[in-house]
């Protein structure tokens, strides 16, 4: 999301969130009651330069917002796409593919920043 530097990043950043899980589940199902599946929260934020979404690839912090968002999904049971059922999230594919060439950037750069939450799982 465009954030305003003269405005509070806390805000932003929890209507970042809210907004992201408002739309995040696009299936037809009822969302799960469990006390495992609970409302998204925001976990680490980063300021980045990317204003253009084209550009995003040029910058670090989207870099590690992604390699952060994998990590937290294998973290906490890895998605659908990966462990079939039983499933332990109601994410339906990986935030980042396991093809995905630029996989092991992302993770690096949200493992220095942060701290590794779960071991590279891309090819």
């Amino acid at each position: 999301m465009v954030v305003d530097l003269t405005q509070s990043l806390a805000l932003q950043e929890a209507l970042a969130v809210l907004l992201r899980d408002k739309n995040h589940h696009m299936d037809e199902n009822s969302e799960p009651k469990n006390a495992v599946f609970t409302d998204a929260e925001v976990d680490e934020s980063d300021v980045g330069t990317a204003v253009d979404y084209s550009q995003r690839y040029n910058d670090v912090a989207y870099w590690r917002i992604r390699g952060r968002e994998q990590q937290l999904i294998d973290s906490l049971g890895g998605a659908r796409s990966d462990t079939r059922e039983p499933f332990q999230t109601e994410n339906a594919v990986r935030g980042v593919a396991k093809d995905n060439p630029w996989g092991r950037r992302f993770h690096d750069a949200a493992a220095a920043l942060w701290g590794e939450l779960h071991p590279y799982t891309g090819y």
